[in-house]
């Protein structure tokens, strides 16, 4: 009688473990399916005071961040950007994400005519009105 023929004989302890590889593929197509379906924000990149608001209401798929530095300087994606190239910034950036919205972040120094010009300046893309970030009033 040849070896190959033979059964082998099983343990009890074999047949009682319980085989975990459809769970981790199945917690691994999670973990995929979460990342490709997530957006991540991007931040400006600059450190702000935010005035603070009485007054807040939730801005609807805000993602599209930039930031006015008490200097007056506009940010985006961690880079300052001059107020000639923030209209191809924001287009690039509506172009990735259309249905975001705009969101100026504002610091509690900053020259109002300076967001107003920003405003101003990607008004023509804008689908809703741009949304103020602020600080709640403690």
């Amino acid at each position: 009688m040849s070896m190959r023929n033979q059964a082998r004989p099983s343990t009890a302890q074999e047949e009682n473990q319980i085989d975990l590889t459809p769970m981790l593929d199945v917690v691994f197509i999670m973990l995929i399916f979460f990342i490709v379906t997530s957006s991540f924000v991007k931040e400006p990149g600059v450190e702000l005071f935010k005035p603070q608001a009485s007054t807040q209401e939730a801005c609807e798929r805000g993602t599209i961040i930039f930031a006015v530095d008490a200097n007056g300087d506009i940010y985006y994606n961690k880079n300052k950007v001059p107020m000639d190239r923030v209209m191809r910034t924001a287009e690039a950036a509506k172009k990735e994400a259309p249905q975001a919205n705009f969101v100026v972040q504002v610091d509690r120094e900053t020259p109002a005519y300076v967001v107003e010009d920003l405003i101003d300046t990607v008004r023509p893309i804008l689908t809703a009105p741009p949304c103020i970030s602020t600080d709640e009033e403690a």
